[in-house]
């Protein structure tokens, strides 16, 4: 059977492949097993900088200047106001991006692929470029074949949106909760986001999470939950390029995710352009690709080193770390920085539209 030819194809339409998808002129496919904005997985919080650079700002539900971090014997509240912080409406940001791509957008399951081509429920597209995004299952580098979390590799996040305001924006590190993880609350809007992770991989979370709202007085009105990676993987595989959760760029100890999809993807979604409009050759491309994610190997690295302190360290001893990372003059030191990774170009970011 022939398959139909693009220029570009990109699997999976949350944060990476939006982020790679809005960068592309040209005939390029964007495919996804679902509709655009209607399976969320994320706590969706992220600096305010985020929506605002992207031309999204109307998806903010509401913006959190304070974050405590709670321990059972300890609450430690961190200020944010250099760099806000805020939670989102993923569906209403995710079709504003959207809004902003050129690419044909198809709903269809991605089956795997071959001789060059993807293989989907719709039949086969080929395209001499292809990007998976399609989050931790890295359904088009494994070949079609679904991966299998191992443990130290993947963490599993549980989560249930209730109906509580007034909470603020809150960690809780407590051993008696969840072992080896922590949990949080979201403020978003009229509602939150109340969750559990584990950094080992353990998926049977909900006894503990159910005792985390019990003992709060929540009542969950519903629940999803999804493995992601905490260290980086293979950014790119043969002649494919991976980005977001397939090429494990959430980032370690914060399991945050949004951001480095959409910086990566973002970075991505330019070199694909060139390939595009031949101004570099594919295995250039890849190469250049490689050497930008291999620079925050170090970052990432130290991250993975925070994370298992998390895990290991006597609670009292994370709850005096956390203390000291809050003082002056050492917030002023950390905070901003992190919170800028990533920052985009405003003239940079609109180049699709």
């Amino acid at each position: 059977m022939s398959a139909r030819e693009y220029d570009a194809i990109v699997v999976g339409a949350s944060f990476a492949g939006l982020g790679v998808a809005r960068q592309l002129r040209g005939d390029v496919l964007l495919l996804d097993g679902n509709e655009v904005g209607s399976v969320q997985t994320s706590a969706c919080g992220t600096p305010l900088w985020v929506p605002q650079t992207l031309g999204v700002a109307g998806s903010v539900l509401q913006v959190h200047e304070r974050l405590t971090v709670r321990t059972p014997g300890r609450s430690v509240t961190y200020d944010l106001s250099a760099v806000p912080f805020c939670t989102f409406d993923y569906k209403a940001f995710c079709q504003g991006l959207l809004a902003q791509c050129r690419a044909r957008f198809l709903r269809t399951r991605v089956i795997g692929v071959e001789e060059g081509a993807v293989l989907t429920a719709e039949g086969r597209f080929s395209a001499p470029v292809v990007v998976d995004c399609s989050g931790w299952r890295r359904a088009v580098v494994n070949g079609g074949q679904p991966e299998r979390p191992r443990g130290g590799t993947y963490s599993f996040g549980l989560e249930a949106r209730a109906d509580l305001t007034g909470e603020g924006l809150s960690f809780w590190l407590d051993k008696g909760l969840i072992h080896r993880g922590l949990g949080w609350i979201f403020p978003a809007g009229a509602q939150s986001l109340v969750g559990l992770g584990s950094y080992v991989g353990a998926s049977k979370l909900k006894p503990a999470l159910d005792r985390f709202l019990s003992d709060r007085g929540i009542a969950a009105t519903s629940f999803h939950g999804t493995y992601f990676p905490n260290r980086l993987l293979r950014p790119t595989v043969g002649r494919l390029f991976a980005v977001g959760d397939a090429a494990g760029q959430c980032m370690p100890l914060t399991a945050e995710g949004i951001r480095p999809a959409l910086y990566f993807g973002g970075e991505c979604g330019k070199i694909v352009q060139e390939v595009i409009e031949g101004r570099t050759s594919l295995g250039d491309g890849l190469e250049r690709y490689r050497r930008l994610v291999g620079r925050y190997r170090r970052a990432y690295r130290i991250l993975w080193w925070a994370q298992l302190f998390a895990m290991h360290a006597p609670t009292r001893w994370f709850a005096a770390f956390t203390s000291l990372a809050a003082r002056h003059p050492v917030l002023p030191r950390w905070w901003p920085r992190y919170a800028s990774f990533g920052r985009m170009d405003p003239s940079s970011v609109a180049s699709a539209t």
